[in-house]
């Protein structure tokens, strides 16, 4: 049973604590691009993706599979806890002032089997700081275990992620800055639960420097890019109005450093677009657009992620109709405007084609061509 119980908690955490992450991979593919249809699609999704992950987790039999021991759904059983069994171990943890990996996982498994669970815990003055004195403690397993619990704990209501901010969100903005590749990862999991599910706290960690921090792991080939994407993200959808200026600036000065076809390109156009780098005030330099057109050109090449190229017209559009046509590259020139165009229209996408002629209107106000020869060189489809 003990052996049972420390396989299984080395498995759940990381396991169910990637919930976030396949979320949000479903909420790039939607129909609706609405910023407001996006906000409210994903804060939905991801509720609802918590709720049958706290199901899961308890009855799938790949459980069995990663463990390779057989009945697990019986031991699972066995480690089931009820709101009384938290209580009683949040209480324990209190007196002691400490709690052990063990405790830690057993919290864990106990905050991915319901909500009432989370609060029951939430409610317990004290419980809350004795997670946060791990995370803070010199063990960096213990550092990692107690992390992985407030990430399945940040699953849980607004008024518990603004909980975990206030007691443990510098830390985990901290602990960003790291070399230890699961503490960082687990870290921005649950940033990015906080960041879902609660706008007072995603304000709170912008006032900590996240959006700095988490640009530069975005660019780092050695960081994990992919979830720091989703945060990102996050940020963009759910945030907005807590990004300063100074972020936004630091953003457009830095944006040369994310390589295209590293992981997690794909958020790069909706992230620009929503923060609103492209804009007279943060003054892009040359070679911040030019880093711009060649991205977007790079999001044209087969196969194609619609939310991409969405965004990436949008960002083109904006770049355009700042004026100045030194700033578009070689999308200045006409002919290679026209076969962008055509690619784009030749998928008869219809929110694809609108916001695609919203960058030829641009681009024609421009007067750097001629604009019946343009025209008559593109392929609009009904």
């Amino acid at each position: 049973m003990d052996l049972l119980f420390e396989l299984l908690c080395q498995f759940i955490d990381v396991s169910a604590s990637c919930s976030l992450a396949k979320d949000f991979l479903k909420f790039k593919k939607m129909n609706s691009l609405t910023t407001t249809a996006e906000g409210t699609f994903l804060r939905n999704k991801i509720r609802g993706y918590a709720r049958d992950q706290r199901v899961e987790c308890r009855m799938k039999a790949k459980d069995s599979l990663r463990i390779g021991l057989g009945q697990v759904k019986q031991e699972v059983a066995a480690l089931e806890m009820g709101t009384k069994d938290v209580i009683g171990m949040a209480s324990r943890i209190k007196r002691r002032k400490h709690a052990t990996s063990e405790d830690l996982c057993r919290l864990s498994l106990g905050f991915l089997q319901g909500n009432d669970n989370i609060n029951a815990f939430a409610a317990i003055p004290g419980a809350i700081q004795v997670l946060v004195k791990e995370l803070t403690g010199p063990h960096i397993q213990r550092q990692t275990d107690a992390v992985e619990c407030l990430c399945n704990l940040s699953l849980g209501e607004a008024h518990v992620s603004d909980k975990i901010v206030t007691l443990a969100g510098s830390y985990m903005v901290t602990y960003l800055d790291g070399k230890a590749e699961r503490l960082k990862r687990s870290c921005l999991w649950t940033l990015a639960n906080i960041l879902g599910t609660c706008e007072k706290a995603g304000r709170v960690l912008l006032q900590m420097q996240l959006l700095p921090k988490l640009w530069r792991l975005y660019s780092d080939p050695n960081g994990c890019q992919e979830d720091t994407a989703i945060c990102l993200s996050l940020v963009a959808t759910h945030c907005l109005q807590h990004v300063s200026d100074e972020d936004r600036r630091y953003i457009a000065q830095n944006m040369p450093e994310k390589i295209p076809d590293q992981p997690g390109n794909e958020y790069f156009m909706y992230i620009v677009h929503q923060l609103e780098i492209v804009k007279q005030e943060h003054k892009l330099g040359a070679q911040q657009a030019e880093y711009l057109v060649r991205f977007f050109e790079a999001t044209l090449a087969p196969p194609a992620d619609r939310l991409s190229l969405i965004y990436g017209v949008r960002v083109m559009a904006n770049l355009v109709a700042l004026g100045d046509p030194s700033l578009i590259g070689a999308l200045a020139d006409p002919q290679n405007l026209v076969k962008t165009l055509n690619q784009l229209f030749v998928l008869r996408d219809p929110d694809l084609s609108l916001d695609s002629m919203r960058l030829l209107k641009n681009y024609l106000q421009l007067n750097v061509a001629d604009s019946n020869l343009l025209l008559d060189s593109l392929h609009i489809y009904a």
